[in-house]
């Protein structure tokens, strides 16, 4: 009679173990990577979206240059001829603390530390989800106007959705003068005290200078 052999309860039950063992170490991770691969996918394409409308608003301007074109007179009717948008939403809600627009009014830093998200004029939410404030910076007689005019656009890539993070999903990036898409501001000048350099990245709840380090690393969130 040949012999039959089987598994014992107790081995299966040890394998068991080992296999939930070894995925409570790893889907972690996985996950985790898998969520940064969809964040850096959102807003390559929502920043790019952006950009194209850019260079479409200036040629059919026939101008050179954003400078010479009216976008700064009327950011509304660029927004909403150029970007497919879904909502509109005025410069603070009634109570003055919230923006239904975007996730609220808190941001966090991937450091840690937290912002008030606040904008000045109105803001959107495009069909690709992306929420969207941008404010406009002209010349003026007591500013650096060699860098002017120019836009400034902060974009939380995925709308209310989580994590709300700067240089995550939360970014804030320029229209220079001659309409490029850049993550550093233009100059330097009296708007605020933070230059959007590479460095404030990982401290700034507005995703700060994380555009050019992503443009730098091939759309990967290294930092």
């Amino acid at each position: 009679m040949t012999k039959k052999s089987a598994f014992t309860l107790t081995e299966v039950l040890i394998t068991l173990s080992i296999i939930g063992i070894i995925s409570a170490l790893t889907v972690p991770d996985l996950m985790k990577n898998y969520q940064k691969e969809a964040q850096e996918v959102q807003i390559r394409k929502a920043s790019q979206e952006f950009a194209n409308a850019i260079d479409m608003y200036i040629t059919e301007q026939g101008k050179s240059t954003l400078a010479g074109t009216d976008i700064f007179n009327d950011i509304d009717s660029f927004v909403t001829s150029y970007l497919k948008t879904t909502k509109t939403c005025e410069k603070n809600d009634e109570d003055n603390t919230t923006n239904s627009c975007f996730a609220g009014t808190s941001y966090r830093a991937i450091s840690g530390n937290s912002s008030t998200m606040s904008c000045s004029e109105k803001s959107y939410v495009l069909a690709n989800s992306s929420s969207i404030c941008v404010t406009a910076f002209t010349n003026g007689e007591d500013t650096n106007s060699s860098a002017r005019p120019y836009l400034k656009v902060i974009m939380d890539s995925n709308g209310s959705e989580k994590p709300n993070i700067g240089g995550r999903d939360m970014f804030t990036f320029y229209i220079d003068r001659t309409g490029t898409l850049r993550g550093d501001k233009p100059e330097k000048d009296d708007d605020d005290d933070n230059t959007g350099s590479t460095n404030s990245c990982t401290t700034s709840a507005f995703g700060e200078g994380c555009l050019t380090k992503l443009e730098e690393n091939n759309w990967k969130m290294v930092y």
